[in-house]
């Protein structure tokens, strides 16, 4: 792997970290967090959570 590809990497799972982070912080477990950032985006304000219910 070049050292380009490393670093787009690194740099892509620090946004997708960043953006799974709020919903771990309103009640997700990690793997919900980060499945909730590809499936519903990042959660703004009061708005229902439907990636942690059940």
């Amino acid at each position: 792997m070049s050292k380009a590809t490393r670093d787009v990497l690194i740099v892509v799972l620090l946004v997708w970290s960043g953006f799974a982070y709020p919903w771990f912080d309103k009640g997700c477990d990690i793997a919900e967090a980060y499945t909730a950032v590809i499936e519903y985006g990042v959660p703004e304000g009061l708005e229902p959570l439907p990636a942690c219910y059940g």
